[in-house]
């Protein structure tokens, strides 16, 4: 069990997450657009690993720059894939498919981190992937709106892209860590997302606009809390690697994103309190699923 201690790394994240997106949707609904909050995100990020960068003096090689920009641009690119699944379609119809992520880590690390997986960590991470869709089918059967087979298209579509990109990150992370040192590598690699997301000002929201919307907490809070999840489960891939188990325990958002609605819906009264049984029975099953494959994978 001892080498199993990082995992409280994506566990953290996997709750600071859930904390995230529900004031990044507190804020999107003021009329935040979701740039805004991405690019907060990872300014944040890109503060934090330099002040890291410059007290540690750590830093990757000049030479080996081009890796830590092509790995933030992955990560830039996955989010804002994410985000636009979400604004095109539907969140239950564009999650499940990020369920695939799990998967793709694990077929990646097997093919290109020199990272042999076994049969116990493929039942998981399969086990993972199917829970985390059969928690969001509930969520769908419950939902009444209706795509259009256009935007539904399209939604699957960058979701796919997103967990392709960050399956790909993931796996970069794992490496480079490996090659050049996890402190090194990530205030170099972070500080480039931080460069690189300038590009997402022109459709970010100004301070005043913010403040006139009365958005300026949930947006804070939104974007410390993502910039606290990504510092967390990105040092436990740069420092520890085990990408495939780190993703299935992370996966465990899925399941507080479940608890935490039924919690705001029985005792603090908010919206949702009508979820159908069959919607309740389907979030329960892909819960239980994903805490089983956690487990498979933990007693590997």
């Amino acid at each position: 069990m001892q080498d199993s201690l990082h995992l409280v790394f994506p566990l953290l994240s996997s709750i600071l997450f859930v904390l995230a997106a529900t004031y990044a949707r507190k804020a999107t609904s003021l009329g935040v657009t979701p740039y805004t909050a991405t690019a907060l995100s990872n300014f944040t990020l890109a503060i934090i690993w330099l002040v890291i960068g410059l007290s540690q003096d750590a830093w990757i090689p000049l030479g080996s720059l081009w890796q830590a920009v092509w790995i933030g641009a992955a990560f830039v690119t996955g989010q804002l894939a994410t985000y636009l699944a979400f604004r095109l379609g539907d969140v239950s119809l564009a999650t499940p498919v990020f369920g695939v992520k799990i998967i793709m880590v694990a077929f990646l690390s097997s093919m290109l981190a020199d990272q042999g997986i076994t049969t116990s960590i493929w039942t998981a991470a399969a086990l993972a992937t199917v829970g985390v869709a059969v928690i969001q089918f509930g969520a769908s059967a419950n939902s009444e709106t209706k795509l259009t087979a256009r935007r539904a298209a399209f939604s699957i579509g960058f979701a796919l892209l997103a967990a392709t990109l960050l399956s790909i990150f993931d796996i970069a992370v794992q490496r480079a860590g490996k090659e050049h040192g996890a402190l090194p590598f990530l205030s170099t690699m972070f500080v480039s997302v931080g460069v690189l997301s300038l590009g997402l000002l022109p459709w970010t929201n100004s301070v005043a606009q913010i403040r006139s919307i009365g958005a300026s907490k949930p947006l804070l809070l939104a974007a410390g809390f993502m910039a606290a999840q990504g510092l967390s489960v990105t040092y436990a891939l740069g420092q520890f690697g085990d990408a495939t188990r780190i993703n299935i325990v992370y996966s465990l958002r899925g399941l507080w994103s479940v608890l935490f609605a039924w919690i705001a819906a029985r005792f603090l009264a908010k919206a949702g309190s009508g979820m159908s049984r069959s919607t309740l029975l389907y979030r329960f099953i892909g819960a239980v699923m994903v805490t089983l494959a956690i487990v498979i994978a933990l007693i590997r």
